[in-house]
């Protein structure tokens, strides 16, 4: 055999060696992660959202932690809290309070946070955002209040501490 042609065969091995490899290292990647952006495990389908996204219920206290707040405002009630996470750590804290009781919690909790008008969420009567300073030593960075006025004299409150 002359020396070209055995280095043809040597290369031609090298890199059908290296193409099995390279196969065998897709299968087992493919064959080894979990569902894919957007698969569901359990039903082999097409989810809606990112689960991150959907959030965990968690009792509210964790969540007013995070925030260095110790309860609820005084008048709060029907709470809901859930927490998301991602790049950042989010609580939302719903609940319904008188309105009176809740601008007490506002200048007492938060007197630097301004509530405006026009706000991006189209459901929100009034709406603002603070940068905590200092942070809170729970791990919030800022919070988030959304506010919809209901017509018996509540306000549905959407609170949401948040880091970054």
């Amino acid at each position: 055999m002359s020396r070209t042609g055995g280095r043809a065969a040597g290369v031609g091995g090298l890199v059908a060696v290296l193409a099995l490899a390279c196969l065998g290292w897709a299968v087992w990647a493919t064959a080894s992660a979990g569902p894919g952006e957007g698969e569901d495990a359990r039903t082999g389908g097409t989810r809606t959202e990112d689960p991150r996204a959907a959030g965990v219920k968690v009792p509210c206290r964790e969540a007013l932690r995070f925030a260095d707040q110790d309860r609820l405002p005084a008048g709060a009630k029907d709470a809901s809290c859930v927490v998301q996470h991602g790049i950042d750590t989010l609580y939302d804290v719903r609940f319904r309070i008188p309105r009176t009781d809740l601008d007490t919690w506002l200048a007492d909790a938060y007197p630097d946070m301004e509530l405006r008008t026009g706000c991006v969420q189209e459901d929100a009567d009034r709406c603002g955002v603070l940068t905590l300073d200092p942070y809170a030593q729970g791990g919030a960075v800022a919070v988030e209040l959304t506010v919809r006025d209901g017509s018996d004299g509540l306000a549905l409150v959407h609170y949401r501490p948040f880091n970054t």
